[in-house]
């Protein structure tokens, strides 16, 4: 009998009495109130309403766990696409013929040193250093201390070169002189010295102080015969090229010492004098970048002073293929498909022993993954110089548990024998098809599924509707669950005024019976 059938018994029941009448009336306004407070009576409601409930949360709990199972699943997948981004890196490094092309210098004999910088071909060079480049530097006479005052006026600074054949001084091109106020508030020595390093000029000053007192000392900033200088002056005393006031600062080459030439020559500019393989070369940086491609020579030593003249330092420059970036290079694109290959095994697994499915155990997306590259790292490549068509003939072949390895004897072996073909085999990008290298057609390939529309999108996308579509259902279902307890509560509610009011119909009958006797 349903709960509404007890009530209209219980109801029709108690109409004869007044008082029964009022319970029930009061009751059947409760009940019609989906809001009204649980009821006194006999019956545990709540825990009645409790009881059914669970049994009615069924449905809304195998949702949840659906949910909980999709999410499961964009967690492993996304572990999967992860892991191909990272494949996807490493394969962008091999399809760059460049890295193909890494190379290693090494040095004997101590005129130079050389590092790599580019993609240099391979090749043995000779260099002899005669002579190293050095910047100008030109000193003043001593002072009593760095805050002795020197005078005021003007200091003009030219770049330029001197020729000490013809005693001329020629202005470097492109270069203007640049004027430097001295005054009482940079008069001192290390005002003086403050003041031209931040004057731009293209030399720097430093005071340099010694037993014998504090002098200043003025050099190029670069090297090279071309970057010499030469100081003017404005003298506040009148007199430009003495040896008091600011003129004591003036250097010009061309003049006579202590006629405008009152700073004296610490070391003159010059450029470097150096051969490679035989052919003279010059450069007024020992830093050389221009003469061996993809190679930095930085001279590092010439013959002792008294040398004499035609002496020269030497050192051999030997420039080789680095066959160890390169494996390197193939052992990281190893690894990350390794990574990727155990991950898509581990998430599609299925345990006959336990009959447990991995979570994404069926899924298309990832074995379609999986058999792509499977397909393009399994195939052939035609083209190949030295007859390189398979992956397997440099060292790279498939496991018995869908894995790569890589034997590195193998790959050396290839590489120091035919280094063209093994770049080819990884980058040719002329053709189509099975024409392309290795490398160029799993970019094209991991691009693919990458893409907007391509596959892991559209299958990660397919995920996140099913979400969004189970958590709506839940909603819906929650939704109707509330509505369903709220009813059952009413119903509790109103069957337990209904026993109440009867319990008290009872007791007074029974006062009333007792009474009579």
């Amino acid at each position: 009998m349903s709960i509404s059938s007890i009530l209209s018994s219980l109801t029709g029941s108690s109409s004869s009495s007044g008082t029964a009448s009022t319970s029930t009336s009061s009751t059947t306004s409760s009940t019609a109130n989906p809001t009204s407070p649980i009821s006194a009576g006999p019956l545990d409601v709540q825990s009645l309403v409790s009881a059914l409930m669970t049994t009615y949360q069924q449905p809304l709990t195998n949702l949840q766990n659906r949910v909980s199972g999709v999410q499961s699943q964009i967690s492993a997948f996304g572990q999967i696409s992860s892991a191909l981004t990272s494949l996807q890196t490493a394969v962008q490094t091999l399809q760059d013929p460049a890295s193909f092309e890494a190379a290693t210098a090494s040095v004997s004999g101590s005129a130079a040193t050389a590092s790599v910088t580019g993609t240099p071909a391979a090749g043995t060079y000779t260099v002899g250093v005669s002579q190293l480049a050095q910047a100008q530097s030109a000193v003043s006479s001593y002072f009593g201390s760095g805050s002795a005052t020197v005078g005021s006026g003007t200091l003009t600074i030219q770049l330029g070169t001197y020729s000490a054949s013809g005693n001329t001084f020629t202005a470097q091109s492109g270069s203007s002189p640049v004027s430097i106020t001295i005054d009482s508030s940079n008069d001192t020595l290390s005002g003086i010295a403050d003041a031209i390093n931040n004057a731009g000029a293209g030399v720097q000053a430093s005071v340099v102080t010694d037993n014998g007192g504090s002098r200043l000392l003025v050099s190029s900033t670069s090297s090279g015969a071309a970057n010499g200088f030469k100081i003017s002056v404005a003298d506040a005393d009148g007199n430009n090229t003495d040896a008091t006031g600011l003129s004591q600062l003036a250097y010009d080459p061309t003049a006579s010492a202590g006629a405008g030439k009152n700073m004296t020559l610490a070391q003159a500019g010059q450029d470097a004098q150096y051969t490679v393989n035989g052919l003279a070369l010059s450069s007024s940086s020992n830093q050389v970048t221009s003469v061996i491609n993809g190679v930095t020579l930085n001279l590092a030593q010439g013959p002792a002073a008294g040398s004499a003249a035609g002496t020269t330092v030497q050192s051999t420059v030997t420039i080789a293929t680095d066959g160890s970036t390169i494996q390197s290079n193939v052992s990281k694109f190893v690894t990350a498909y390794n990574n990727l290959e155990n991950l898509i095994n581990t998430d599609t697994a299925y345990d006959s022993t336990t009959q447990t499915a991995a979570v994404l155990n069926g899924d298309s997306a990832a074995t379609a993954i999986d058999s792509t590259l499977r397909q393009v790292l399994g195939g052939a490549i035609s083209g190949v110089s030295g007859g390189l068509s398979y992956l397997s003939q440099v060292g790279v072949q498939f496991q018995a548990d869908g894995t790569l390895s890589l034997d590195t004897s193998t790959f050396s072996n290839a590489l120091s024998t035919n280094p063209n073909g093994v770049k080819q085999l990884f980058v040719n990008a002329t053709g189509t098809g099975s024409q392309l290298g290795f490398a160029v057609q799993l970019g094209n390939s991991i691009q693919s599924m990458l893409d907007p529309q391509g596959l892991v999108t559209l299958h990660q996308q397919n995920f996140q509707a099913q979400v969004t579509d189970l958590t709506k259902q839940e909603s819906d279902v929650q939704t109707q669950l509330n509505t369903e307890q709220q009813n059952l509560t009413n119903q509790y509610s109103a069957l337990n005024a209904a026993l109440e009011s009867m319990q008290q119909q009872s007791s007074q009958l029974t006062s009333m019976l007792s009474s009579l006797g």
